[in-house]
């Protein structure tokens, strides 16, 4: 949503904060306004024919958004047709949202794979896909890192399974990075975790940590002299099993061995239950 409203066919800019959205000679504009996108809408005119566009953020980032009206509670409201557009309101990145963006860049430049920020990939004539950091791997592995560090959503168009699910569809690895013990242990997609840390201890370029979402697989046969229990049965099955063990893993490393696809996505199944984490293609291969 937005307050600043741009009309294209009368050139001028409407202001929803003000009960006469700032055009006090015009009387009842917003009624006015209101009533014909109403008859728009019940006539199938497309949003993008109705003449209202974004005319605050959107605007003067020179990206043409366009709008529809409602009314919600008694509160008047310009709505974006893209949920892409709405996104460009939300609040500005953190520092250390900045930090690890321009880590990953810099880890993925060090090999020589191309990495930009705030990239948009086409995936439809009127479509495309937002990535925090995209980097471009070896043989056409394309990882889209997204640095989570404020709240996110589980289930909805918006959400991170939903945004996880479209990258994949459309050929881009989904890589979420968080600093959030509580994402760490969520199956919405494939979560790595470092400690929390200030903005200039994630930009140096020293050690940092990933202490959550990589596992070394350890394969091993349910004999009687096994390390770990059946996860089947009371007693030894005699079968192979696969136990996976946590490891942590170099950030920098993180993001070249994956670019590399040396470090690959996997879903693993305990019961019912459904794992997401990061292997070696060695051990993911092993497993197949």
């Amino acid at each position: 949503m937005a307050n600043i409203v741009w009309h294209e066919k009368w050139g001028i800019e409407l202001d929803l904060t003000r009960g006469d959205l700032g055009h006090e000679s015009i009387p009842k504009l917003w009624e006015l306004l209101y009533q014909n996108d109403r008859i728009d809408a019940l006539r199938g005119v497309p949003v993008a024919k109705r003449g209202l566009q974004c005319g605050g953020v959107c605007r003067r980032a020179g990206v043409v958004a366009w709008m529809y009206l409602r009314e919600r509670g008694g509160r008047r409201e310009a709505v974006h047709e893209r949920a892409e557009d709405e996104q460009r309101h939300r609040a500005p990145l953190s520092d250390e949202h900045k930090a690890y963006q321009e880590r990953i860049v810099r880890a993925a430049d060090s090999l020589g794979y191309p990495a930009n920020s705030e990239v948009r990939t086409a995936v439809g004539p009127r479509s495309w896909i937002q990535t925090d950091t995209l980097v471009q791997g070896e043989g056409g592995i394309r990882v889209g890192w997204e640095i989570q560090l404020s709240s996110a959503g589980a289930e909805g168009p918006r959400s991170v399974k939903a945004r996880a699910s479209k990258a994949a569809k459309h050929g881009i690895i989904p890589a979420w990075h968080t600093d959030r013990s509580d994402y760490a242990r969520r199956t919405d997609t494939h979560w790595t975790r470092s400690d929390h840390l200030p903005a200039e201890v994630i930009a140096k370029t020293g050690d940092l940590r990933v202490v959550s979402g990589f596992r070394v697989l350890d394969f091993w046969r349910c004999g009687i002299h096994a390390l770990y229990r059946c996860p089947d049965t009371p007693n030894r099955c005699g079968k192979r099993h696969v136990t996976p063990k946590p490891r942590d893993v170099l950030f920098d490393d993180l993001v070249r061995k994956t670019a590399a696809g040396l470090i690959v996505p996997i879903t693993h199944r305990t019961g019912s239950t459904t794992h997401r984490f990061w292997v070696t293609d060695a051990d993911r291969d092993q497993g197949r």
